[in-house]
């Protein structure tokens, strides 16, 4: 490599210094052990809660509109805890301008963040481009339930279909508008939708159920109600393997990934217990309180889960301890999500997005959706609310939320302020009064450089699907510029290299080009801030998992430069 190029180097050899001399750190909640030579205190170890190096500002490192390259050494804790971080970032949140460098995995609408450890690289200066329309998997479905990143490629579930056997469906994006039927789960009529579904050791899991609630749980004009929760695996194809009967439940909620078990939630038909796979059949773990098991989400090596109004930690076997009940008045729960190092849960009837902050205490990040006043009516003029934050995901530095019951899309820019990019479906006969006519953001993922959102009608039924066919469909706009690498990199040492070369980002893995992708025409991406930059530690938490040996240069790294490195099997 190209000493004369660099710009600052922290070898992370038991401090936090510069070996250039120039940009010192500091270390917050930072150990140091070894690294990928197998050297004592050659690395810097983040716990994934609160750990972070901080570097002041300095014009040299804000970026600008010049070539740039980061390079580091990087391992996830394994099995996974919590989400898992942020290895470098310097990001102005509010001007939404800079540089951000993580690793996450994909987080399908209800279900957790899966196990796959992806890196992005994501550059931005507040560019957001137009929805683009990336098709409707089932012509006759009205809503897409999840979407999760897999092996590379972007998946999707759906729910009802005019004939039961097109329900249920799991289908693969072929690019465009063309999508790809990966098979049912399995052939029970009365499985209508693909509830639940996230990637767990190098495997796609799904979960069964019925979208609508109604018939989910009582029946509804004379249908029958859905068939006991199952669990499914793909095989491959259109091939799935059925896991069995997963407790008494109609719909499964939810899955997590945490500390190398899958946990799944059931709905209040089936008590709201969780259970996790254990060998060939499914272990109790015990039942919160009783009423649907909405979400299940790891943070810091803790296991959360909410129901429709309380907040739980898995305290082991079936022990389950509360530790909030309907915070600022929200009566039903139905995403989690880390965000800036702390869980963030998405709510109803007013559309609050709430941020935890220890002890009693919830923050009211703000009200997404239709305004105060504008919900249902009863005789006597009463009006109850009708907002819901359905899912949160977190891409290129900022906070993104779907919400009925107009298919709208935030973004979170700072405490009370949201900004609205827009509704991505809509009904002619879109009516306030009328559950039925209410349009969902149902679920979020990054996949290629771009957020996808999937859209869906209130209550999932085929019935629903909305003539100029919004429903049902998928959605993709650019936030920024960003790269990802989009297959496992893992719990041993990796190296990354994050390079910007004019209009061009590309991200290297192990020596190796991963991805990349080219701006916009007209977009030159200046990335000045004065934020501190952070490693260890940026938008969505602290990094959980071991640092070496980050360089940053002032030019683009080629690839022949890269190939000097030497890239083989760390030691532990």
């Amino acid at each position: 490599m190209n000493d004369r190029s660099l710009l600052a180097h922290w070898p992370l050899r038991g401090d936090a210094r510069d070996r250039l001399g120039r940009h010192h750190g500091t270390a917050h909640q930072v150990t140091f052990g070894k690294g990928p030579t197998g050297s004592a205190n050659s690395a810097a170890v983040f716990n994934g809660r609160d750990s972070s190096l901080e570097i002041p500002d300095a014009s040299e490192l804000r970026f600008s509109n010049r070539d740039f390259s980061i390079a580091l050494w990087a391992r996830c804790h394994t099995p996974m805890r919590g989400v898992f971080g942020d290895l470098l970032s310097k990001f102005d949140p509010a001007a939404r301008c800079g540089v951000n460098l993580s690793v996450a995995g994909s987080s399908p609408a209800y279900s957790a963040m899966s196990d796959t450890r992806h890196a992005h690289f994501g550059i931005d200066d507040g560019y957001l481009g137009e929805w683009e329309d990336c098709g409707k998997p089932c012509p006759s479905s009205s809503l897409i339930s999840n979407l999760v990143v897999f092996d590379g490629a972007l998946y999707a579930g759906i729910a009802d279909a005019d004939n039961p056997q097109d329900a249920a469906h799991v289908f693969r994006w072929a690019g465009g508008a063309e999508w790809t039927d990966c098979g049912r789960l399995g052939n029970d009529p009365n499985h209508l939708a693909v509830m639940s579904l996230l990637v767990h050791g190098g495997k796609l899991y799904a979960g069964t159920g019925i979208w609508d609630w109604i018939r989910a749980q009582t029946g509804d004009a004379g249908q029958p109600r859905a068939a006991a929760t199952r669990a499914f695996v793909y095989e491959g194809g259109v091939s799935w393997r059925d896991l069995g009967q997963v407790g008494d439940g109609s719909r499964m909620f939810t899955m997590a990934s945490f500390q190398g078990e899958l946990y799944v939630g059931l709905d209040r038909v089936g008590r709201g217990r969780c259970f996790k796979l254990a060998g060939s059949g499914w272990g109790d773990c015990g039942m919160p309180d009783n009423d649907n098991l909405e979400c299940l989400q790891p943070m810091g090596g803790t296991l959360y889960a909410a129901t429709h109004r309380k907040f739980f930690r898995y305290a082991g076997a079936q022990n389950w301890l509360p530790f909030a009940i309907q915070p600022h008045g929200i009566t039903q729960i139905h995403c989690l999500q880390v965000f800036g190092g702390r869980l963030h849960a998405g709510t109803w009837p007013q559309g609050f997005v709430l941020r935890y902050e220890g002890g009693d205490h919830w923050v009211n990040t703000g009200r997404l959706g239709i305004p105060p006043g504008l919900g249902t009516s009863d005789d006597q003029g009463h009006i109850t609310e009708i907002n819901e934050v359905m899912d949160l995901v977190v891409h290129n530095g900022k906070l993104y939320a779907g919400v009925i019951p107009k298919a709208q899309v935030y973004r979170y820019e700072m405490d009370g302020h949201w900004t609205l990019l827009g509704s991505l479906a809509s009904r002619p006969d879109y009516n306030q009064q009328i559950t039925a006519s209410w349009n969902r953001v149902t679920c979020f993922a990054t996949h290629q450089g771009r957020l996808f959102a999937g859209t869906g009608s209130c209550r999932g039924r085929a019935c629903d699907a909305d003539p100029d066919g919004t429903l049902g469909r998928v959605c993709a706009a650019q936030a920024g510029l960003m790269v990802s690498h989009e297959r496992d990199i893992g719990g041993d040492w990796t190296h990354l290299a994050a390079v910007r070369q004019g209009r061009q980002l590309r991200l290297y893995v192990n020596g190796r080009l991963s991805a990349s992708s080219t701006a916009p025409a007209g977009n030159c991406f200046e990335l000045s801030n004065t934020q501190p930059l952070r490693i260890g530690f940026g938008p969505q938490s602290s990094f959980d998992g071991t640092i070496a040996d980050v360089r940053l240069y002032g030019e683009a790294i080629t690839e022949s430069e890269l190939a000097q490195w030497r890239f083989g099997p760390a030691r532990a």
